[in-house]
């Protein structure tokens, strides 16, 4: 027979934060080796391409197939910034780019919960960060900074927030609707006008490796490239409208969504001093940049995931929140990954497997904010 303390002693450290630390930073590696060594990291070839071709005065958004297979779809900002991973050996660049997507997720959600939290959260996260840096992608770091942009605004770090904001936003774009968590405080103004100082200096940032008609150039391509997709549904609510018939175009259908999330927030501003509410409307916020994202795909999931997770743990535990997120987390972190035999993944169409599992647990949250008082606070993150 084992010991009686054995399980506890095994629970503890499953849930201590070096063991999980190391489990993201091993993951990291072991995708590095998975696809830098062994296969093509096709997202990081092209970031780290960028980099190269903005200080060469090349043309970001054309497609060259002797670096990658796909378009550069970031700003130029973002290929400046990418220079501490470009400069680096391929696969040690890749290394590092994978070790701060982990940690940005893992730490963002350490200064978001409370102690109780901390690992429930990080686990459940894993899985969707991990299918992220598969793809050499920037959706954990994206769903970090949406995040820390909540956290920093929470505690009056208007800067910090704004640049966390503006980060995301020149990277993603989606991120930017995070200035929506300034709206309740009483420097709102203040703030808008930070995030807006923050994203302007971002913008211009480029100018100080290419001279200003470059830039401008650049950026007529970037919108060029964004006019040339805006068709596009990718995974999202779009995807489930144009296959039910609907074929409005992407805009009208995320303004729809905003006007929801503001009229959210305006609904429950008298109980905003409520943290748990605070949570879960970050939570709600977060499944929005997936779930209205024309080009969301499986790799965006680490977004919408940790927001459900936020949402969840905020929550009061009720049978039917848990039958959702359960149902909602096996068809959009589970169906889709290895565990899950290809017979089964047959049967499950793709938007059965994301789009549809999501939109549906962002309309519960939806009505979850609507016609709830949250009633059991959940502390800060310490």
């Amino acid at each position: 027979m084992y010991p009686r303390d054995l399980k506890p002693k095994l629970v503890e450290l499953v849930l201590d934060q070096r063991t999980l630390l190391s489990v993201y930073v091993a993951a990291a590696l072991v995708v590095t080796i998975q696809r830098g060594v062994f296969g093509f990291p096709n997202d990081y070839a092209i970031f780290r391409a960028s980099f190269w071709n903005l200080i060469g005065n090349n043309d970001l958004y054309a497609l060259r197939l002797d670096q990658a297979r796909d378009y550069f779809k970031y700003s130029p900002t973002f290929a400046l910034l990418f220079a501490p991973f470009a400069v680096l050996p391929f696969a040690l660049g890749l290394f590092f780019w994978n070790v701060l997507n982990a940690l940005a997720i893992f730490f963002a959600l350490r200064a978001l919960l409370p102690r109780e939290h901390w690992a429930t959260a990080r686990i459940l996260v894993a899985l969707p960060a991990l299918r992220s840096l598969q793809s050499s992608q920037s959706n954990a770091l994206v769903a970090a900074l949406i995040i820390v942009a909540f956290v920093c605004l929470e505690r009056g770090w208007l800067w910090r927030g704004g640049l966390a904001i503006a980060l995301g936003a020149i990277i993603k774009i989606f991120p930017a609707v995070a200035v929506i968590f300034a709206l309740p405080s009483k420097d709102r103004v203040r703030a808008i006008l930070v995030t807006v100082l923050c994203t302007t200096i971002l913008i211009a940032l480029p100018l100080l490796v290419v001279p200003p008609s470059a830039l401008a150039a650049q950026y007529r391509s970037w919108g060029a490239l964004e006019q040339r997709e805006a068709a596009l549904v990718g995974s999202s609510a779009m995807e489930l409208l144009r296959n039910a018939g609907i074929t409005w175009p992407a805009w009208p259908i995320q303004l729809i969504g905003l006007a929801i999330l503001l009229a959210v927030l305006l609904l429950r501003l008298r109980d905003w001093d409520d943290r748990n509410l605070r949570l879960q409307f970050l939570g709600f916020v977060m499944v929005f940049c997936v779930v209205f994202n024309h080009r969301a795909e499986r790799q965006s999931a680490v977004i919408a995931v940790a927001g459900m997770v936020i949402w969840y743990l905020a929550s009061p535990r009720q049978l039917w929140r848990t039958t959702f997120f359960a149902v909602g987390y096996l068809l959009v972190v589970m169906a889709g990954s290895a565990v899950v035999p290809d017979a089964i993944k047959n049967v499950l169409s793709a938007p059965v497997r994301f789009s549809i599992p999501l939109t549906v647990l962002w309309l519960v949250m939806f009505g979850d904010l609507t016609i709830r008082r949250t009633h059991r606070q959940v502390g800060e993150g310490r």
